[in-house]
């Protein structure tokens, strides 16, 4: 069987494996929004859902998706305090973990990695969860290791990720979302995302990454993801880091 992975847009993917196993990261599929092609019905079947944090636009249509194809969950405690308290996911679906705890569900190994960012939902209640942001790697298949960093920051370690963990395939967000319901309060007062074009190469060569897949945006012609891959051009042209770059339309697949 094929391998592939589909964009649902800023940083929600879906992974269907060799094995046939469908895995949903990060699932932020607004109703109301013609930018998001891809709805929760639309997902089909999903074995596996992994959230990197609380942030609205990560864990985004999550419970729906829990509720609708009955599927486990990996994710940080904060995370599974949202789901099981205030979105009515039974418990028994919910799967914590943290940094360097390796987990295997169904045959699916996944590598939760460090991410340098924040967690935090503030409820209706009041309450306000905060936690670890976590990245992921992916074990595809033996061929196949898919890194997903949440919206983490630029640190040293990331050359350890890449020398233990060997991902070949970076999900690198390089930028803000900026249409429609993406959009953050004071938007307009941050000059970068995360990772800055810049920085995300950076952080792509420490990773040791031959290839990988632009993210965190909803429209292509995005100005930092434009810069980013003319970045991955003018350093091919120079003989320096260049990996192969991918900038997907939401909703569409990859395969890998």
């Amino acid at each position: 069987m094929s391998k592939s992975i589909q964009f649902l847009g800023v940083a929600g993917y879906k992974i269907i494996t060799p094995a046939g196993k469908h895995i949903v990261i990060d699932p932020y599929l607004p109703e109301d929004s013609d930018y998001f092609p891809v709805k929760t019905k639309d997902l089909g079947k999903v074995d596996l859902l992994l959230i990197t944090h609380n942030a609205f636009d990560h864990f985004g249509n999550a419970a729906d998706v829990v509720k609708q194809y009955g599927c486990h969950v990996i994710c940080a405690v904060d995370v599974l305090h949202n789901l099981v308290k205030y979105h009515n996911i039974k418990r028994e679906l919910v799967i914590p973990t943290i940094w360097g705890m390796d987990m295997e569900w169904e045959g699916i190994l996944v590598n939760p990695i460090e991410s340098h960012h924040w967690s935090f939902a503030i409820k209706d209640d009041g309450t306000f969860l905060s936690g670890p942001a976590m990245g992921f790697i992916i074990h595809v298949d033996d061929d196949t290791r898919i890194y997903h960093p949440a919206d983490t920051g630029l640190f040293e370690d990331m050359k350890s990720i890449g020398e233990i963990y060997k991902p070949t395939l970076g999900l690198m967000h390089v930028t803000l979302p900026k249409i429609g319901p993406t959009r953050m309060p004071y938007q307009e007062s941050y000059k970068c995302g995360e990772l800055s074009p810049e920085t995300a190469l950076i952080a792509s060569k420490r990773l040791g990454l031959e290839e990988l897949i632009v993210s965190h945006y909803v429209d292509p012609e995005n100005d930092d993801v434009k810069k980013f891959v003319e970045l991955v051009k003018e350093n091919r042209k120079k003989g320096k880091y260049a990996p192969k770059t991918t900038v997907l339309k939401p909703g569409e697949v990859f395969e890998l």
